[in-house]
């Protein structure tokens, strides 16, 4: 099964069975909604679903087996590259945790099928595309995804690379950006969240050998108590009033993991 590690697994009725020719990268789509499209995509009538949707706070979605089954997104290039729907219009550029989300699929990606870590405008060549290059024969959507999320290609194949980029000591190393998009924020409690397990793993017993943290716990997700735990740990290094909100940032992070063993990637 090809199915990405940390993002929700939601298959739909909406894709062609063994139906990929062939693994050229990833096409860039907006949404021009807001919230999941879960049950569009799995609305037979409606012929439509991606490989991936990323909403505007990073929470990856997975509709079908990439890279094996192909999603009904673009057309006559849906049996060559795999697809992503960004939640909001294309007058908006990407979030910054949208940013995170699409470059860790795309990493994914890269070492899973071996997609190229670079952007290109065609429909044809490997590498991150867009919707809109394809012209009719993808559906006829040139405002897909649009400028500003276009231009914003170059960021997610960067911080692709930075993923993908191994520890320079070889030793265990946590994710910032992973980690961050693991934390539920302020009145989001109840929204679902992208596992991060070896990452949340390592902290969570960091902060436990600190005495900040009783109950481990192995989900994978940042839980309010971690939170709890880790504003303590903040406010243990000098940190104050608003500071001390429990969202790692990479100065604590980086002090807690040279306490406990463990390096911090951006």
């Amino acid at each position: 099964m090809t199915r990405m590690p940390g993002a929700a697994w939601r298959p739909v009725v909406n894709a062609h069975k063994n139906g990929v020719l062939e693994h050229r990268g990833l096409v860039l789509h907006v949404q021009d909604d807001t919230s999941s499209p879960y049950g569009y995509f799995n609305n037979p009538t409606s012929q439509a679903s991606s490989d991936f949707w990323v909403s505007g706070t990073g929470l990856v979605e997975q509709y079908v087996e990439t890279g094996v089954d192909y999603a009904f997104c673009q057309h006559l290039g849906n049996p060559y590259y795999a697809s992503v729907e960004t939640e909001g219009h294309s007058d908006t550029p990407l979030t910054a945790a949208q940013v995170e989300g699409v470059a860790h699929i795309y990493a994914w990606g890269n070492a899973t099928f071996g997609w190229p870590l670079k952007v290109v405008d065609s429909t044809t060549e490997h590498g991150l595309t867009w919707h809109g290059v394809g012209g009719d024969a993808w559906g006829g959507h040139p405002h897909c995804p649009g400028d500003k999320r276009k231009e914003q290609r170059g960021q997610i194949i960067a911080r692709a690379k930075e993923i993908l980029a191994p520890d320079a000591d070889g030793g265990p190393a946590v994710d910032l950006g992973r980690l961050i998009a693991a934390t539920p924020s302020n009145g989001e409690a109840g929204r679902r969240l992208p596992a991060y397990p070896a990452g949340v793993r390592l902290v969570e017993g960091a902060l436990h050998a600190e005495g900040l943290l009783d109950n481990l716990h192995h989900d994978g997700d940042f839980e309010r108590l971690t939170v709890t735990a880790y504003a303590a740990w903040q406010r243990r290094l000098g940190y104050g009033g608003p500071e001390a909100d429990g969202v790692p940032d990479h100065p604590s992070l980086a002090e807690l993991g040279q306490r406990h063993g463990f390096s911090v990637t951006a």
